[in-house]
Parts: structure tokens; sequence; C-alpha cells
């Protein structure tokens, strides 16, 4: 497992690096007006993909890591459903899109759905053999097909700016033909493996009644993020701001600002990929040692490096955001949110952990209880809201959440929150830590070298500390090399052996 994760590390890091100075091509080249635009064209969007791709890989993976010779079965219900469905969807939006356009706050942001709709097709055929792959832990190849995707989005997107006048409008292509791009590596991937396709006569129902309460669960989280991309300007204009100026802000703030919190987290989102088969798995066999030792250590492992990064955000939070998107306000936003590194790295872990546990409908019920805490708190500052409310309510929203699937998971396993311990530890070194990371920053002149040197600084004083308090253990380690040095101790002559027998045998 420590090896899967290292190595999807290693190619998410690479394609959120990718993302990472992509958004910064993008925010530099249609502003912060056009990415509040595409951001809530982008947030519906993703409810429809959600809808599509949420549930059936995740089925499709763990039917496979059950039993690998019905794969081919599997994959072709998969198929059918998706592109069935697909279709399906694609025809409602082009039906309703005059409704649907009424909720947007900007007219553009529908016709970038519109020109997006393609995508959905194909990442409908990509998801049914990607479940495949990631069933049978194929996940450096899964990886490598989300890299070609990236880098083909890239690349379309650079071409298309070169092509169209509209800039907003060559963004939203650029989508559907890297959706097309990674469909078509996914299926050279499964094929090139001496993997068919076969008859789905018996997995077509199981597929989607296994899938439903996913799908349900993971839609009703998009449609949130759709709700949450309407419900905030409105609540900002409500305030006093203009619809220029709202989009603006929640550009700012959800379209820069935010995406900047999950790049530390990528090990974490690594971590839930690759537990989802192995939990699963663990689950069938009822290998509950397995089942509490890996969630235990899965739990701590995202506190730990949550809070680890914490003080960096602090510190360099507003440098950041004025460096990366030449924009202050997304570096002063991302200063006053970085405290939601924790709760978001936490949920993301903990969530998985439901799905594989077969607790998918308490997922969907513990995820629903937060965005109606979220919203409740929202609207208590109707006409008083600013994008500092947003941030509280959305962090009181992912704490309400986990702690739910916390109470939900340590029923079905009957774990120990042993997460508490190493996360008190890193928090209490969070404020030296920022003030280390604050003076070295100032200390440094210049612009890039002293964000890179400080936040390495103050990343290497949070791990220190929390090796030196005892947050993260070697006991591990040291138990092997003891065991190892009993294990090479010469042995005794047999000539020894036989005069301490004799020597034994007479004082008998």
């Amino acid at each position: 497992m420590a090896k899967a994760v290292m190595t999807l590390t290693a190619f998410t890091v690479a394609e959120r690096t990718l993302g990472f100075l992509f958004k910064i091509y993008l925010s530099r080249e249609i502003g912060a007006v056009g990415m509040g635009i595409y951001s809530v064209a982008l947030s519906f969007f993703f409810v429809l993909l959600t809808l599509l791709t949420s549930g059936v890989p995740l089925v499709v993976s763990k039917l496979t890591a059950k039993d690998r010779s019905t794969s081919g079965k599997v994959c072709s219900a998969a198929l059918i459903f998706e592109l069935i469905v697909s279709l399906a969807v694609c025809a409602a939006v082009l039906i309703l899109q005059k409704p649907i356009g009424a909720l947007f706050a900007d007219g553009q942001s529908m016709t970038l759905v519109l020109i997006m709709l393609p995508a959905l097709v194909f990442s409908g055929v990509y998801s049914a053999f990607r479940g495949v792959l990631w069933g049978e832990k194929k996940f450096t190849t899964v990886s490598v097909v989300e890299l070609i995707e990236q880098v083909a989005r890239i690349v379309c997107c650079v071409v298309l700016f070169f092509t169209f006048k509209d800039k907003i409008k060559a963004v939203a292509l650029s989508m559907s033909a890297a959706c097309l791009v990674s469909a078509i590596a996914c299926m050279i991937f499964y094929f090139c493996g001496k993997r068919k396709l076969q008859s789905p006569k018996t997995h077509l129902r199981p597929l989607i009644t296994t899938s439903l309460p996913i799908t349900l669960s993971r839609t009703t989280s998009s449609v949130n993020n759709y709700v949450t991309a309407i419900a905030v300007p409105f609540l900002l204009m409500a305030s006093g701001l203009n619809t220029e100026q709202s989009m603006y802000v929640f550009g700012s703030c959800v379209g820069m600002a935010l995406p900047l919190l999950y790049l530390p987290i990528t090990v974490v989102g690594s971590l839930a990929f690759v537990m989802i088969p192995t939990l699963s798995e663990a689950y069938a066999k009822g290998d509950k040692p397995s089942m509490q030792r890996q969630i235990e250590n899965a739990l701590s492992f995202s506190v730990i490096i949550a809070a680890i990064v914490l003080p960096a955000y602090l510190a360099l939070g507003g440098a950041l955001g004025t460096f990366i998107y030449n924009n202050t306000d997304a570096g002063m936003f991302l200063k006053k949110s970085a405290w939601l590194l924790i709760p978001l790295s936490f949920e993301n872990i903990a969530s998985s952990m439901l799905n594989s546990l077969d607790l998918e409908k308490k997922s969907l019920i513990n995820y629903l209880i937060g965005a109606g805490v979220m919203y409740a708190v929202c609207f208590c500052f109707y006409s008083r809201f600013d994008m500092d409310v947003y941030m509280i309510a959305f962090g009181v929203s992912l704490i309400v959440s986990s702690t739910l699937d916390v109470i939900d998971i340590k029923r079905r396993t009957g774990i120990k929150l042993t997460f508490f311990r190493p996360l008190l530890v890193c928090l209490s070194a969070a404020y030296p830590a920022w003030l280390f990371t604050s003076y070295v920053h100032a200390l440094i002149p210049g612009t890039v070298a002293p964000i890179i040197v400080a936040g390495i600084g103050g990343v290497c004083f949070s791990s220190l500390a929390a090796v030196v308090f005892g947050a993260i253990e070697f006991d591990v380690n040291v138990t092997k090399k003891r065991r190892g040095a009993r294990i090479n101790r010469p042995r005794p002559p047999r000539a020894e052996k036989n005069k301490r027998r004799i020597f034994h045998a007479k004082n008998t």
C-alpha cells in the first residue's frame, strides 16, 4: 500500500502541478471575472459529470477486486449504462437550456456548459474502463491516463487560444477535447492487457442498484457545489455588491484561493484512492484487525499532513496569492482559509472509508447534514454576508460531516480515536512554526526565494516538532532492527551445546 500511495502521489503531484500552472495561466488570460464565470459553469458541469462517473467506476473496482474473472462482464455492463445515461443527460440539458441558464448570474456560463457536453459521453466511456484498472490495482496505469488528460487539456487550450477570439469558450472546448483523449488512452491500456468485453446479462442490474447510492451521494456533493456557486454571488449582491463585483470576489476566493488548499493534501487523496479496493477486500473477508489498522493509520496520517503544512499557509498565504495570481485578494482569502486544510484532509479520507465499508447511505446523510449547517450559517448573515462568513460556514460543515463519519466508522469497525494525539501535538507546534516561517520570509530579500525557503523551513520545523513530541513514531523500524539483530546472532558450536545439555542433565 505504501508503494502504491507513493507512486500515485508522484503522478498526482505532477498532474496537480500542471493543473496549478494551467490555472495560473488561465487566471492571467481571462481575469478574475472570467474565472468566476467559468467556475460557475464548471460547478454545474461537475454535477452532470458526477451523476455519470461517481458510483459506476467505484462499484466496478470493488467487484473486480473481489473476482477478476468477471471484470469483462462488469466493464461491458458499465459501458452500456454510461453511454445510455450520458446521452440522455445531454439531451435533457439541450432541451432545458433556457430555464437552466436563467439560474446563472451570467448568461455566458450556460454557453460554456453546452460546449462541454461532449465531455460527458467521453467521460462515461473512460469511467467504465478505468474502474477495471482501478479494481486490478493498476494505479500507475490510471495515473498515467489522468496525466495524459491533463497534458492534453493544456495543449488544446493553448492552441485554441490562438484560434478563438473568445478565450472563455476556448477553455470549455479544451475540456471536451481532453476527455476524448483520456477515453481513448484508457481503452488502449485496457485492451493491451489482453482484456476483453463479455456479455453483461447478469451484471447490469446489480451494477445499477449498487452504484445508485454512491452516485446519489456524490451527485449531491456536486449539486451542493453548484448551489454554492449560485448562492454565494447572490448573498454577496444582497450585501451591496453588483454582479461584476460579486463574480470577482467569488472567482478570487473559490476559483483561485481554495484550489491551492488541495495541493498539500494530494497524498491524502492518493491514500484514499488506494484504500478503497484494499479496505473493501478486508471488509469482504471480515478481517477486522486489518480494517482497524488501516483506518486508524490513515486518519492519523491525514491530520498530520494537514497540520504540518498549516503554518506555511498561514505565514505565506498573502505572498502566494500575489505571486501566483497577481491578485492580493486571492492571497488574503488563502491566508484566512488556511485552517480549512485540516477538516478538508480529514473529511476526504473519512468519506472514502464509508464507501469501502458499504456505508454509502450514511455518507450521504452525513454530507447533507453538514451542507445544511453551512447554508444555515450563511443565510444567518443575510445582507451582511462576505467571504469570511463563507469560509467559517464551509469549515463548520466539514467538521460536522467528519464527526458523523467517524462515529459511523467506529460503530462498524470498533476503531480507537488515536488521531487526536498527533492532531493536538501538531496544532501545538503550529504557532511557533508560523512565527518561524514569517521571520524567515521577512529576513530574505526578493520575491520567489523567500517563499520557497520560508515554506520549506516552516514544513521542516513542523515535521521536526511532530517527531520530537511523538506525533510521528518509528517504533516499527526499531523493532524490526532488534529482531534482525537477534536472528543474525552467531550460534554456539555443537560441542558447546552438548556440554550444556550434559550439565543440565546432571543438575536435574
